[in-house]
């Protein structure tokens, strides 16, 4: 329960301690600035990554071209469209792009999908091939989804050059690491990489702390409904793709806890990388989270609960 919810608790106090005290985060950026957390976070994941259990199954071929094809670009593109509709800035429409276009969480959806008594091994595929797969497809996606929001550098190969420095090597890094010296980290080393993050939205949210305070409610409330929109269409989407594809529920309830999911770890990283530190954007990563972890802990808590009963 814990590290479940130590990130999105956390990321409550770094708001509210940016507002409180802007200058601790400044300073903060000025004395570390983003790279050092950024390649920290990516050192700590490729340790704790094990490719050995990642065993391909051909039955599992098509549901793995659905599901990252539906996760990773139909949804990014449609999320896009569906938000210029409602007049959004393109501060929010940034920030939801780069959540939308996210790989899943690294660990926490394939606890979940465990609990409620999916895939395991399934769960594992569509997290670490996923995570290396949209490494490639991020720059592409966010190109083609924020094309003509002209106060952001969208040229693919400078993103793709930044995440492959900052994010391929580091997690290669720490995964020959792992490889060479024979160790695992200790369990409190999984707590690094969401401090990584908290330190991050620190220094976020008090370069933004102006921008934050005078956030319109009435956009707040537009956003939340597009994001909660899109979370519950994304997890319709593949939980039905699935029984559609003839998938049994065990490889369905993978789909949703971890095809489904979007990290918020990677995404405020990328919009480290990216420069794009603006309140608006890091808001729109923050909400669309905040509402795939409550709705994803009912549905596992319910899941686990209807399986117990059987």
């Amino acid at each position: 329960m814990l590290k479940k919810c130590f990130l999105p608790v956390g990321m409550v106090l770094a708001a509210i301690m940016a507002v409180l005290i802007p200058g601790l985060g400044i300073r903060l950026e000025n004395l570390c600035g983003t790279a050092v957390f950024i390649v920290a976070i990516f050192v700590i994941c490729g340790w704790q990554t094990d490719f050995g259990e990642c065993k391909f199954d051909r039955k599992l071929l098509n549901v793995f071209i659905f599901s990252g094809l539906f996760s990773m670009a139909l949804v990014p593109w449609c999320g896009i469209g569906l938000a210029r509709l409602t007049g959004l800035d393109t501060m929010i429409l940034a920030g939801l792009a780069v959540i939308l276009a996210m790989p899943p969480t690294l660990s926490s959806g394939i606890v979940m999908t465990t609990n409620a008594g999916g895939n395991g091994l399934a769960a594992m595929l569509f997290t670490v091939v996923y995570n290396l797969i949209g490494v490639f497809t991020l720059p592409w996606m966010l190109a083609w989804c924020l094309a003509g929001a002209g106060n952001i550098d969208t040229n693919p190969m400078k993103m793709f050059i930044k995440l492959m420095l900052l994010v391929i090597l580091p997690f290669f890094a720490g995964y020959l690491a792992k490889r060479f010296s024979g160790k695992k980290l200790p369990g409190w080393s999984g707590y690094i990489p969401s401090t990584c993050v908290i330190l991050l939205a620190i220094s976020f949210f008090s370069l933004a702390n102006e921008q934050i305070k005078n956030f319109p409610l009435t956009m707040l409330l537009i956003l939340a409904g597009v994001c909660l929109l899109l979370r519950v269409g994304l997890l319709a989407g593949l939980w039905y793709g699935g029984a559609l594809l003839k998938a049994d529920r065990s490889i369905r309830t993978a789909m949703i806890f971890t095809a489904g999911s979007k990290t918020l770890t990677i995404s405020m990283a990328t919009l480290a990388i990216l420069n794009i530190g603006g309140g608006s954007a890091m808001i729109s990563c923050i909400i669309f989270y905040f509402i795939q972890v409550f709705i994803d802990a009912i549905l596992s808590g319910k899941m686990t609960k209807e399986r117990g009963e059987k």
